[in-house]
């Protein structure tokens, strides 16, 4: 068992709490964390199964024993989405002729049951935070926990954890606004074209026939075919950030893989999910640009392709779905402004290419200019943002909740993002910022993972031999300290030194 050493923890961060407390009108420690996935655990040998991300049990009741330290007894902890895994499963069910149709209640129930038996020491360490002081644990549905919505899987999450209701909730809203509606925290699957997206959230359920079923969005859909078939043989394959990241190096390692149907959209979502921030550090400051659309539009499903690097695997596979008529979407089914989003990402990706002196990979759209990109760019995941934080704003305000929130917290991605504000160059005079609080469990950047590549010499059809305990030993959580008018969030990082464990501002 590592060792917890409190002289790790960070001076600063203490003396920050203390300081701020003393003025505070609101005396809580906030905290979010996301995406543990408490899986299916071991196999009957005692060896982890390939499935399971969340192996770190040690190390979470560590983070927890000194969160609540931190807090002094008076901590908010939000467990912002998809803490259970109940997409994957070892049998097989939840599975129906129509596609669209997932768990009923009792076999959402009897996944739960195999993530609980798992898992309950993490659950005894979420009862022993919400029973210290006046802690409480508010537990957030995801979309891979969207079963949480069905009334007896929330009561049977309550009844393994084993608080008392006023410290242990599952909001039915499946959202979480602090007291003073400040903060706003919900998982994120809903923002734009996500994959994941529920068509009747937060009620996302599907019934037929008199049954009750939860939908099944295209993403579970795209695990099940792709990363269960994968994971099983390469257990890190989705704990590279970056869904597209592993889906290559799944390809690299196995050859073009004939991933079925409906490719396509795992394309879009990809290439309009892609690293804007990333993207603008290439590209500058300039004026905006626009894109031929009517132009792009007589190219087809050719764009989709045509909008993947040259080099990488995944173009390959989505040429053949193309050839083959299975592509799963069409370019009609795009609006003008996603066509605008992915053009941008590709001009940015001919900039870099450009800068670093290679070979450009992709052909700019039509009447493309290099000018102004880095605008563009960033205007387009604005948009974005701009969109869903007004619908939600006007959503909590018809329920009676008038003060407009100043912190969005998401996840979802597994990309932990320190601060973003998307109104910042609008006129608008309201600016919340955006955080992303990231995956508490050990994952990957590309970058880290070539670094990891270089380091042990290995080729890329080998790096999905790599296993979760290779990752690096670092966790991130969002805290909120007390505050007296505006709250402030910051990024940390649990992270091992050592045989210690400590707060840091980096995973470095």
């Amino acid at each position: 068992m590592i060792a917890f050493s409190p002289r790790l923890v960070l001076i600063p961060f203490l003396v920050f709490l203390c300081a701020s407390a003393a003025t505070a009108q609101n005396t809580l420690l906030t905290a979010f964390i996301s995406d543990t996935h408490f899986g299916v655990g071991k196999t009957p040998d005692g060896k982890w199964h390939p499935y399971e991300d969340a192996r770190w049990a040690t190390e979470f009741k560590l983070f927890l024993e000194e969160l609540d330290r931190q807090g002094n007894g008076n901590t908010d902890l939000i467990f912002n989405g998809d803490t259970f895994e109940l997409w994957q499963s070892l049998e097989n069910d939840c599975t129906y002729p129509d596609e669209n149709l997932s768990c009923t209640e009792q076999e959402a129930l009897h996944r739960l049951g195999i993530v609980i038996a798992a898992h309950q020491p993490e659950l005894d360490a979420i009862r022993a935070f919400a029973t210290s002081g006046a802690n409480t644990v508010v537990i957030l549905p995801g979309n891979h926990d969207v079963a949480l919505r069905f009334p007896q899987v929330a009561a049977e999450v309550l009844r393994a954890i084993g608080a008392p209701p006023d410290r242990v909730r599952i909001p039915t809203e499946s959202y979480w606004l602090s007291a003073d509606g400040l903060i706003y925290a919900e998982h994120g699957h809903q923002i734009g074209r996500d994959t994941n997206k529920f068509s009747n959230w937060p009620a996302p359920f599907i019934e037929k026939n008199g049954v009750t079923y939860l939908q099944r969005p295209w993403g579970e859909q795209f695990v099940q075919r792709f990363y269960n078939r994968y994971e099983a043989k390469y257990p890190i394959i989705d704990n590279i950030m970056g869904e597209s990241t592993g889906v290559k190096y799944g390809i690299a390692a196995e050859g073009i893989l004939q991933v079925q149907n409906a490719i396509g959209r795992f394309v879009v979502f990809n290439l309009l999910q892609s690293s804007f921030t990333q993207v603008g550090q290439f590209l500058g400051g300039r004026d905006g640009v626009r894109w031929d659309t009517a132009a792009i539009r007589k190219r087809g499903n050719r764009f989709f392709a045509e909008s993947i690097p040259s080099d990488d695997p995944l173009r390959a596979v989505v040429e053949k779905a193309i050839s083959d008529g299975n592509l799963g979407i069409e370019l009609s089914d795009l609006k003008d402004a996603e066509i605008q989003s992915i053009c941008d990402v590709r001009a940015a990706i001919i900039a870099e290419d450009t800068r670093n002196h290679k070979t450009p990979r992709l052909t700019p759209c039509p009447k493309a200019s290099l000018g102004g990109l880095a605008a563009a760019v960033i205007a387009s995941r604005d948009s974005i943002f701009q969109a869903h934080l007004t619908d939600t704003l006007a959503r909590l305000r018809r329920s009676g909740n008038t003060k407009p929130f100043s912190l969005f917290v998401f996840a979802h991605t597994h990309d932990a993002e320190a601060s973003y504000s998307p109104f910042n160059k609008s006129r608008s005079s309201w600016k919340p910022i955006v955080v992303n609080d990231g995956a508490w469990q050990r994952t990957i950047s590309k970058e880290q993972l070539e670094n990891e590549m270089r380091r042990r010499n290995l080729r890329t059809q080998e790096v999905l031999t790599l296993q979760p305990e290779d990752l690096p030993a670092c966790y991130p959580v969002v805290t909120v300290p007390p505050y007296s008018t505006t709250p402030r969030s910051f990024l940390r990082y649990w992270k091992q030194v050592g045989n210690g464990w400590m707060f840091s501002d980096t995973c470095n």
